[in-house]
């Protein structure tokens, strides 16, 4: 008796409360709003293209933004689900930032089909970089919500994470880069935020880790 009281004593003699999890959704929107209004701002600091209003007229235009729109907004309130190791019994909700992107894809893919693929002669001076300034602050806010939970799915995290901060900055470049070809958006909208995909999904069982 005496050994298992010692026992539970040096397991627990370490161990402090810790503040319980607002809910999800509460712990998200704030997220989300922080992150538009700082993608609105580099947006309105870079120039919003010459012709955005008569981009909004143009129905592939509004299907793609609208699609990476949602799949932002669907893979954050996923992550803040995900902080919590049930889920609360929600677990299909990652299925719809899935979905979403999936359907964005195959409309890549009929876009393509109908206008052509043309791949743009390489420069990094521009939506790159841009990609980057709109990335970063949304990528350590959200990196900082969901650290403070207790994921059990490292890798959907990651995953969660990345394509929440990838569509809203795919939205914001398509908001100020007057090239609308699938193989710029691809290259230039897409890719710096699948390098950081990349990175992060690998080290996700480190960074997400009771």
């Amino acid at each position: 008796m005496n050994t298992t009281e010692t026992l539970i004593d040096n397991l627990t003699e370490e161990l402090k409360p810790r503040k319980k999890l607002a809910h999800p959704l509460a712990r998200a929107l704030p997220w989300m709003m922080v992150a538009m209004a700082y993608v609105a701002g580099i947006v309105n600091y870079l120039g919003v293209r010459p012709d955005f209003a008569a981009m909004l007229q143009d129905s592939i235009f509004l299907m793609d933004t609208g699609l990476m729109a949602a799949v932002s907004i669907s893979a954050a309130l996923s992550a803040a689900w995900l902080c919590v190791p049930d889920m609360r019994g929600v677990k299909w909700l990652v299925a719809v930032p899935f979905t979403l992107l999936a359907t964005f894809f195959a409309w890549c893919a009929i876009v393509s089909h109908v206008d052509g693929f043309s791949m743009p002669d390489m420069h990094w001076d521009h939506c790159f970089n841009d990609a980057m300034m709109m990335g970063f602050l949304p990528a350590a806010a959200i990196m900082f919500l969901t650290l403070r939970g207790a994921t059990t799915k490292p890798l959907t995290m990651s995953l969660m994470s990345v394509l929440s901060v990838a569509g809203l900055g795919y939205v914001g470049l398509r908001f100020t880069c007057m090239m609308d070809t699938i193989g710029h958006a691809g290259m230039y909208h897409l890719l710096p935020f699948v390098v950081f995909g990349a990175l992060l999904g690998a080290a996700a069982r480190f960074v997400y880790r009771w």
